[in-house]
């Protein structure tokens, strides 16, 4: 059976050679907290869709989700616009990324929507993963043309030497770069084990600059503060449960029924 990807548009923005930002859900969750964020924060409209066979529920399977009450939708990407600031932005996120054996159409058909309105830069967010706790929520970044490193720079963006990106964040810089536009990479660094707001705080910083945009990040240093007292609670839990464990495999058998 022939795959099969649809873009339906809801409106025709008007937009000047705008920047594309992509943010999935991946590593950390790093991207869909930035991107989404940017969307609560400019308010901008919707006007359009992807729909495919390559974008799949948590699980792998086809389907749709259900919300809480009771309606349901297929798993899509929204395209969002903002024009009220210079550079104009497209915002592209959704609940899930294309799998593997999609990458490439999906983030071919996001370009070419992207292109339309005269696209030249594409920036892609995700997470760096790394087990160092003082590495999380720095931003790592790659980059082509050369040219762009000395902007990175200048922002405190940590070039990445070596390894890979994986999935929808690296296809589409990838594919953006073979378009001849300006790619780049926005990496935070993250554990990579929990919706990493700190991670993705460093990007918005980051990204905010690159783009001309004054965000009141206020709200997300009280949802960082919020996440790490219940990661605390959550730590202090599973800690005094190991102890229970182990006093109790250090009693006789019976004791364990007592």
């Amino acid at each position: 059976m022939p795959a099969w990807t649809k873009v339906y548009m809801l409106e025709e923005p008007k937009l000047d050679k705008p920047v594309l930002v992509q943010g999935l859900p991946g590593l950390g969750f790093v991207g869909k907290l930035a991107v989404t964020y940017l969307i609560e924060e400019l308010k901008p409209k919707r006007f359009a869709e992807l729909y495919s066979t390559y974008l799949m529920l948590v699980d792998g399977s086809t389907g749709i989700h259900i919300n809480p009450n009771g309606t349901f939708f297929l798993p899509k990407l929204e395209f969002y616009a903002h024009n009220r600031t210079k550079p104009n932005i497209i915002l592209l996120t959704g609940d899930t990324q294309p799998n593997i054996y999609g990458q490439y159409e999906v983030a071919e058909q996001v370009l070419d929507i992207a292109q339309k309105f005269g696209c030249e830069r594409v920036i892609a967010i995700g997470g760096f993963q790394t087990p160092a706790e003082h590495e999380h929520g720095r931003v790592y970044g790659v980059f082509n043309p050369p040219r762009l490193n000395e902007e990175l720079k200048s922002l405190g963006v940590n070039i990445t030497q070596s390894g890979a990106i994986t999935g929808a964040c690296g296809i589409i810089l990838g594919l953006g770069d073979r378009r001849k536009l300006e790619a780049i990479g926005l990496l935070g660094g993250t554990k990579g084990e929990y919706p990493d707001m700190k991670a993705a705080k460093g990007v918005i910083e980051v990204l905010s600059t690159i783009l001309g945009l004054k965000l009141d990040l206020a709200r997300l240093d009280r949802e960082i503060e919020e996440m790490k007292v219940r990661l605390e609670s959550l730590q202090r839990i599973q800690t005094e449960a190991l102890r229970q464990v182990k006093r109790g495999l250090g009693r006789e058998p019976t004791s364990l029924y007592v």
